[in-house]
């Protein structure tokens, strides 16, 4: 019986750490929504991946806040200096894989028939909406270069297409946080009068943008990957991140410590006029009290 000198491939798939196998209730649904050809869809148990309908295109994994998608590579793309050339993916890779390739290569030109690849073209357009928030240089549409085929100039052509380099860019919301670490892409929206203090929300945050002090709730935009975790863990629905793209801020909510009448218990509270604990304020009747 003969070997196999190579594993075969393991099919791509969306990993445990998805949010919606995390937690069943949160809505998340990037990556399905990213998906051009329908590849992933929605199940009771979380986003699923049909291996025989994905194309490999790798826009997936420019999406994902938590990078849960699995044994998927972004695709390699030819470039000479600082512009992408031929050959070109008839599926237009997605502005968030493009602005990987202006911060990881330093692209600023793309070298194509806008009239043979029209996706590409509304793909750079996008890009440079995007670039332009960022106070970035904007990518260039360059016409493609004829190649001539005369044998005098064989040479010249054979030398050229050395210069061509082929390579892929690194994936995933971290991987862009690195590439922008100045500019936030959420921001929180909170309503401290009525939090309780439970800490939940600092619990689940995976990137650790939200944490609980002996003084304060802290809120770090550069930190945050818009994953929402927060709200769906709140238990009063008070806290929610907006795609909001800005300078990086830090917020603080100071609160007090303080002994509840009701229960003798120690409790925080935002207002310093709060006398009893969240659990004795719902009970009405005193049933709490010591």
């Amino acid at each position: 019986m003969l070997l196999r000198l190579t594993q075969p491939s393991m099919k791509p798939r969306v990993g445990a750490s998805c949010l919606r196998k995390q937690f069943p209730r949160h809505t998340c649904q990037v990556c399905v929504a990213a998906c051009p050809v329908n590849a992933i869809a929605l199940s009771a148990t979380g986003p699923e991946l049909n291996d025989d309908e994905c194309v490999r295109c790798g826009h997936c994994l420019f999406v994902c806040p938590v990078d849960a998608l699995q044994n998927l590579q972004p695709v390699n793309r030819h470039y000479k200096a600082f512009t992408l050339v031929a050959p070109f993916s008839l599926l237009a890779p997605s502005m968030a894989e493009l602005l990987m390739w202006h911060y990881q290569h330093h692209i600023r030109a793309v070298e194509l028939d806008m009239d043979r690849y029209p996706s590409w073209a509304r793909a750079v357009a996008a890009l440079n909406i995007r670039l332009r928030e960022l106070n970035a240089p904007v990518w260039l549409i360059l016409p493609p270069q004829l190649k001539a085929a005369n044998v005098v100039r064989r040479r010249l052509l054979q030398t050229r297409e050395a210069d061509v380099k082929s390579a892929a860019v690194a994936s995933g919301w971290r991987e862009r946080h690195q590439a922008f670490s100045a500019v936030s892409e959420y921001q929180l929206s909170f309503v401290p009068s009525q939090c309780i203090l439970c800490g939940a929300c600092a619990r689940a945050c995976p990137e650790k943008a939200i944490r609980f002090t002996d003084e304060a709730f802290e809120y770090s935009s550069s930190l945050c990957s818009g994953c929402d975790t927060c709200a769906v863990v709140c238990p009063v629905q008070v806290i929610h991140i907006e795609n909001l793209s800005g300078e990086n801020t830090e917020s603080r909510f100071p609160y007090t410590e303080k002994s509840c009448h009701c229960c003798q218990r120690k409790f925080y509270t935002f207002n310093p006029e709060t006398e009893c604990c969240y659990i004795c304020q719902r009970h009405s009747y005193g049933m709490r009290e010591a």
